[in-house]
């Protein structure tokens, strides 16, 4: 789960903000998402690996994707107020619920992963 949410985000997120790829301005805005593209992957391949101590890398992962992803969610219902909206080029709406989604699969990551290393 960990790999397909990592890989699923810069995908997803260069798809949304096709239109400003180009503009070294707005690096900031979306490099974030292949970091933890980056980091999911990496706490999900650890986990392969079989070895006790690497759950703590995937708990760590999803600890760090729920945190972005949670202000990245809340930041969103900015652009509601915004007249131009959601600087991609899908809807602010469909944005927000999206985020929502994948929020709520990182809390399950999370919660399953805790719950992997208590038994």
């Amino acid at each position: 789960m960990a790999v397909g949410i990592g890989v699923f985000l810069p995908v997803a997120e260069t798809a949304r903000r096709i239109n400003q790829i180009a503009e070294l301005k707005e690096v900031p805005a979306w490099i974030d998402d292949y970091v933890l593209g980056a980091i999911l992957v990496g706490g999900g391949y650890s986990i392969l690996q079989r070895k006790a101590a690497n759950h703590g890398y995937l708990i760590a992962a999803w600890g760090i994707g729920v945190g972005a992803l949670f202000l990245s969610f809340l930041g969103q219902f900015e652009y509601f107020v915004t007249e131009e909206g959601d600087p991609g080029i899908f809807s602010t709406t469909l944005v927000a619920v999206v985020k929502g989604l994948i929020l709520a699969v990182m809390l399950t990551g999370l919660n399953w992963s805790i719950r992997a290393v208590k038994q």
